[in-house]
C-alpha cells in the first residue's frame, strides 16, 4: 500500500443536505489556516458521482482530496458525502498530488470500516473514532516531524520546472503521472492545441470547465501548464502557475490574481465572468473518463468550445480556433503519437529507421511547399540562399544532432528497465516537441533583439513594428499586429526579454 508523503495539512470535509459544507477535521503546520477548505474540496456537481479526486492549491501548496458519495444507513435519509484530503509540504510540485489517490483511498477505507460514520459529531473532549485516527496519521506524517522535509510555506517554483525537464529528458520514469493524459488532450483539442499552447506561453489566464469527474480536468490543466515553461536561458521569465480547481468562493480573488495561471472549475458561472479569464476552454460536451486511455487511438469526441477575451474590447469573449500555420506543429505531434514504442524522449536506443523516415518526409514536404510558395512569390531565401518557409510555417521537426529531442544513447546493451507506460511515453514525446518549438521561438526572438543597436534601453524596449513584421514573416496577417504579432510581443514580455512601457517610464 502506498504511504503518505510529508504533509503540510490533512483534513476531512463533509456535505450535509441541510447544513451544507463543514469541516470535520483539520490539522496543519503553523500559519496554514483552514479558511474555505470545505468549499474548495466539495465543488459543484460532485453529488452526481460515487467518487472522484479533487486537486487544488491551498496557501500556494498543492493538495488533493478523495471524494466519496455513499448512501446513508436505512435509519437515516439522504447520502453521506465528504472529501478526505491532504496538502503536500515543500518541495512538492503540481504533479505530486495525483499520486495521493491510493494512500488517501486506503485511509478512507479504514474510516468507512468503523462502526460510526466518519462524519459523526466530534468534539475536542470527546473525539470520534475517525478524528482519533486522523490525528494519529497527522502526527506520523506532518512535515516538521520528518528529517529533511521543508516547513517553508512558500515555494520558489524551481522544483516544479526541474521535475518537468527531468521528465521530458527521460531521467524520470514515473508509473503514474498526469503526463499520461497528454495524448487524450491532443485528441480532444485537435489542432486547437496549438493556440492553447501559445496562450499558455504568453502568460494568459486559462480556465478549463466541465462537469465532474474533475480528475481528468485537473490532468489536462497540468498538461497545459507544463507547455508554458519558458526556455532555460530566460531567468527573468514570469512562470505561469497551476492553481488546481476553483469555485464560486474564489471568483473575486481570481479576478485580482496577477500573472498567468491555469485552473479548472465545475462552476458554469465562470463563463459569464469574462474579466476572470483570458481563455475559457469548455469541455462540458466531452465525455471524460476517470482514467487516461492507453490505446493509440483516441475516441472521436465533439469539438470543444474555446473562447478568448485576451486583448478584446470590454473583455468580450470571442470563439477562437487554429490557423493554417498551426497545422505543421500539430502534424508533428500526431506523428510522434503514432511512433513505435521503441521511440522515447531522451532514452531511446532503437527506432532510428522510424526517425530517418520521419526526417525524409519532413524535408520532402518542406521542399514541395517551398517551391510552390516561391512560384507564387510568397517564399523567401534563407540566410545561406536556400529556399525555406516562414518560421511559423515550418514543420516543427525533431531536434537536430546539436539539440536533440530523441537520442540514441551509445552502446548496444539492453536495459533491464520495465517497459514504460504507453500513455506516459507518448505524452512525454508530445511535451518535449512543444518545448522544442518553444526553443526555436526563443532563438528567433533573441536573434531579433540582439540585432538592435547598442543603447541603454534598446535591448529592453518593446518590439517595434519592423521587428514584429520580421518575426511574423512574409505572410503579414490581415489584422495588422493582432494575432501573430501580438503573440511575439507577449512572449517577449513574459520571458523578460522586453519590458512593459509602464516599467520603462519608472
Amino acid at each position: 500500500m502506498s504511504t503518505l508523503p510529508p504533509l503540510a495539512a490533512i483534513f476531512l470535509t463533509h456535505f450535509d443536505d441541510i447544513k451544507g459544507q463543514s469541516v470535520i477535521f483539520y490539522a496543519s503546520l503553523p500559519n496554514l489556516p483552514a479558511e474555505t477548505i470545505e468549499h474548495a474540496t466539495l465543488p459543484s456537481g460532485l453529488h452526481a458521482l460515487d467518487s472522484d479526486l479533487v486537486l487544488f492549491v491551498h496557501h500556494d501548496l498543492p493538495g488533493a482530496g478523495v471524494f466519496r458519495n455513499r448512501l446513508s444507513d436505512e435509519s437515516s435519509r439522504g447520502r453521506k458525502m465528504g472529501t478526505l484530503g491532504a496538502v503536500l509540504a515543500n518541495p512538492a510540485v503540481p504533479s505530486d498530488p495525483f499520486s495521493l489517490h491510493d494512500p488517501l483511498s486506503a485511509l478512507f477505507d479504514q474510516l468507512e470500516s468503523l462502526e460510526s460514520s466518519p462524519f459523526a459529531p466530534s468534539t475536542s473532549t470527546s473525539p470520534s473514532n475517525a478524528v482519533s485516527i486522523l490525528a494519529k496519521v497527522w502526527h506520523d506524517h506532518r512535515a516538521d516531524s520528518r528529517p529533511g522535509s521543508s516547513t517553508n510555506v512558500k515555494g520558489n517554483g524551481k522544483e516544479a520546472v526541474r521535475g518537468i525537464r527531468q521528465l521530458v529528458d527521460g531521467r524520470a520514469r514515473p508509473t503514474e503521472h498526469p503526463i499520461a493524459w497528454m495524448p487524450s488532450l491532443l485528441g480532444i483539442l485537435g489542432p486547437s492545441i496549438v493556440p492553447v499552447y501559445k496562450a499558455a506561453l504568453s502568460g494568459q489566464r486559462i480556465i478549463l470547465y466541465s462537469t465532474p469527474p474533475l480528475l481528468p480536468l485537473a490532468a489536462f490543466a497540468w498538461c497545459i501548464w507544463s507547455m508554458s515553461l519558458s526556455p532555460p536561458s530566460t531567468p527573468d521569465a514570469e512562470p505561469s502557475k497551476w492553481i488546481g480547481n476553483v469555485g464560486l468562493m474564489d471568483l473575486t480573488e481570481l479576478k485580482k490574481r496577477k500573472g498567468g495561471w491555469i485552473a479548472t472549475t465545475s462552476d458554469a458561472i465562470y463563463k459569464s465572468h469574462p474579466a476572470a479569464y483570458d481563455m475559457f476552454i469548455d469541455l462540458s460536451s466531452i465525455p471524460l473518463s476517470s482514467s487516461p486511455p492507453h490505446g493509440e487511438n483516441t475516441p472521436t469526441t465533439p469539438t470543444p468550445h474555446i473562447f478568448s477575451t485576451y486583448h478584446q474590447p470590454n473583455n468580450v469573449p470571442v470563439p477562437i480556433t487554429y490557423s493554417f500555420s498551426d497545422l505543421p506543429l500539430y502534424r508533428s505531434l500526431l506523428l510522434l503519437t503514432s511512433s513505435p514504442p521503441t521511440v522515447h524522449a531522451g532514452v531511446s536506443k532503437t527506432g532510428g529507421w522510424w526517425l530517418l523516415a520521419f526526417e525524409l518526409l519532413e524535408r520532402a514536404w518542406k521542399l514541395c511547399m517551398g517551391v510552390c510558395d516561391f512560384a507564387v512569390g510568397r517564399a523567401h531565401l534563407g540566410d545561406q540562399g536556400h529556399l525555406r518557409l516562414d518560421e511559423g510555417e515550418e514543420d516543427a521537426r525533431l531536434l537536430d544532432e546539436d539539440d536533440e529531442i530523441i537520442s540514441d544513447l551509445g552502446g548496444e546493451e539492453e536495459t533491464d528497465e520495465d517497459p514504460e507506460d504507453e500513455a506516459i511515453r507518448r505524452g512525454k514525446l508530445i511535451l518535449r516537441q512543444l518545448h522544442h518549438n518553444t526553443y526555436h521561438l526563443h532563438s528567433k526572438l533573441r536573434d531579433t533583439i540582439d540585432a538592435r543597436p547598442r543603447g541603454e534601453t534598446s535591448r529592453t524596449a518593446p518590439l517595434n513594428q519592423t521587428e514584429v513584421r520580421q518575426l511574423v514573416g512574409g505572410k503579414w496577417p490581415l489584422g495588422g499586429l493582432e494575432g501573430k504579432g501580438q503573440f511575439w510581443k507577449d512572449i517577449a514580455r513574459v520571458w523578460g526579454m522586453t519590458a512593459d512601457i509602464e516599467e520603462q517610464d519608472l
